[in-house]
C-alpha cells in the first residue's frame, strides 16, 4: 500500500512539472514577451529594451533553479552507515581483519561516521536508526517514504519538483522559490501598469482573447506572489535559524518546544551552512553547502570550555 501511495506522490510529481513546463511558463513568456515589452518597441525603446533584460535575466535565473534543484540529489545516508557495513567492521575486527577493510574506513576516526557524535539520540540514549533503511542516521536525517530513502537534512518531499528538498540541493530550492516571486511580481506589476497607462488614456478596452491571457497571466502572477512571499520569508526564517521544516514542526511537540536548536550557530553561519562563504555566487544556483550532511557542528561546540 505504501509503495503504491509513493508511486501516485512521483506521478503527480511528474504531472505538476509537466504543468509548470508545458503551460505556465511559455504562457507567461508570451504574455509578457510578445504581448507586452515587444510592442513597446516602436514607441519606447529604452523602456522596451529595459523590459526585456530585467525579464530574461530573472527568468534565466529562475529556470536554472527549478532544474537545479529537480536535478541535484538531496543527499543520502552513505555507505558507512549500513548496519551490514558496521557489523562487518565489528567483525574485522573481532578476528584481527582489520587490514582487509582499512581502505574501506575514514583514516580519520573523528570524520568517520561511525563515531560521530550525535545531538539527535533517542530517549533512551541510544543512536537514531532506521528499520526500513537498515542504517544509523546521522543527525538531521529522516525517512522519505515517497522516495523510499533516508535523506540527509531533510527538509520536505516536494511534488512541484519531483524529489525531495534535503542538504545539497536547499540553496537551490530557496533560490527557485525567490526568483518565482520576484519574476511573478515583475510580471504582475508591468501589466497591471499597463492597465493603468490605458485607463489614463482614456482608451477603449475590448475583452478579445489577448485581453482574456493578460486577466489570466496577471491573475496568476498575483496568486503566485501571494502565495510564495509567504513561504518563501518562511524558509529564510528557518535558513536563519539552521531548521528545517521537519525540526520547526517537532518544535510544536510539548515535550520539545522548550528544547534549544543545537545547529543553530548564528545567522551568519547559518547562512554560510547553505549559500557558502562566497558571496557572488550567494543568488546563483550553483556550488553546493558547506561539510558532509553527516557530521554538524552545534552550538554546544562553540562555547568555551571551563
Amino acid at each position: 500500500m505504501a509503495d503504491k501511495w509513493s508511486d501516485q506522490i512521483r506521478a503527480c510529481g511528474l504531472f505538476f512539472i509537466s504543468i509548470v513546463v508545458l503551460m505556465v511558463i511559455p504562457l507567461v513568456y508570451h504574455c509578457f514577451v510578445f504581448l507586452t515589452a515587444i510592442p513597446l518597441w516602436d514607441s519606447n525603446p529604452w523602456s522596451c529594451a529595459i523590459l526585456l533584460i530585467c525579464f530574461h535575466l530573472l527568468f534565466i535565473l529562475l529556470i536554472v533553479s527549478y532544474w537545479m534543484v529537480i536535478m541535484t540529489d538531496a543527499g543520502g545516508v552513505p555507505y558507512e552507515l549500513d548496519e551490514a557495513w558496521i557489523s562487518e567492521l565489528n567483525l574485522a575486527h573481532r578476528f584481527g581483519l582489520e587490514a582487509e577493510v582499512s581502505e574501506r574506513v575514514s583514516e580519520n576516526a573523528e570524520n568517520s561516521p561511525l563515531t560521530v557524535p550525535s545531538a539527535e539520540r533517542k530517549l533512551d540514549g541510544r543512536q537514531r536508526y532506521c528499520r526500513k533503511c537498515r542504517k544509523f542516521k546521522p543527525d538531521r536525517a529522516h525517512h522519505c517514504k515517497y522516495c523510499g530513502r533516508c535523506v540527509l537534512k531533510m527538509d520536505h518531499h516536494c511534488p512541484w519538483v519531483n524529489n525531495c528538498i534535503g542538504y545539497m540541493n536547499y540553496k537551490f530550492f530557496i533560490l527557485f522559490c525567490s526568483y518565482a516571486t520576484i519574476t511573478s511580481f515583475y510580471v504582475a506589476v508591468t501589466i497591471f501598469t499597463g492597465f493603468i497607462a490605458l485607463l489614463i488614456e482614456g482608451r477603449e478596452i475590448q475583452f478579445t482573447i489577448v485581453e482574456f491571457e493578460y486577466v489570466v497571466v496577471f491573475c496568476l502572477m498575483m496568486a503566485v506572489t501571494v502565495v510564495l512571499t509567504g513561504f518563501t520569508g518562511f524558509h529564510y526564517m528557518l535558513l536563519l535559524k539552521n531548521m528545517s521544516t521537519i525540526e520547526h514542526v517537532e518544535k510544536r511537540d510539548p515535550t520539545k518546544k522548550d528544547q534549544v536548536n543545537p545547529f543553530d550557530l548564528g545567522r551568519e553561519k547559518n547562512w554560510y551552512q547553505v549559500f557558502g562563504t562566497n558571496p557572488w555566487i550567494w543568488f546563483l544556483p550553483v556550488g553546493g553547502p558547506q561539510g558532509d550532511g553527516v557530521h554538524w557542528e552545534t552550538s554546544e561546540s562553540l562555547q568555551p570550555q571551563a
